[in-house]
């Protein structure tokens, strides 16, 4: 008897130590992101990456880049889409970087987002990480 109670206190413990690790859920994205909007001034100026780490709730599943032909500033902006719905959708939460103006190269990104379907994924994470935000904004 004794044996049975510990075990029902190990398991019991075992799954509040689970549930009280894991992440809260986002019921709404939009309200979500509205507050990194509100908030942009901390991450103004700053890498990309910083931004990314402050959405430990929610990240990123589509991502498509306004490239321009003007090599002194050839990535405008990038919309970044949180959840599977076509990266063409108008209606679905999405945060716009402005980004910062520099003269690398856009081949990367445009060739992930081919090879990608516009998937985030770990290629354009990397890509953009240093890369440094001018501006942020919601829309839906």
């Amino acid at each position: 008897m004794k044996l049975q109670v510990n075990f029902i206190l190990i398991g019991i413990l075992i799954v509040l130590s689970g549930s009280l690790k894991a992440q809260k859920q986002v019921t709404d994205t939009l309200a979500y992101l509205k507050k990194f909007e509100t908030n942009k001034e901390k991450y103004i100026g700053k890498p990309f990456s910083l931004l990314l780490k402050d959405l430990s709730q929610l990240q990123p599943k589509k991502t498509k880049s306004d490239i321009n032909e003007n090599p002194g500033s050839p990535l405008l902006n990038t919309i970044f889409r949180f959840s599977e719905s076509d990266i063409n959708s108008a209606h679905a939460p999405t945060i716009i970087i402005k980004w910062k103006p520099d003269n690398s190269p856009t081949t990367p990104i445009e060739f992930f987002e081919q090879e990608h379907n516009y998937r985030f994924t770990i290629s354009e994470r990397n890509f953009f990480e240093k890369k440094i935000v001018k501006d942020i904004v919601v829309a839906k």
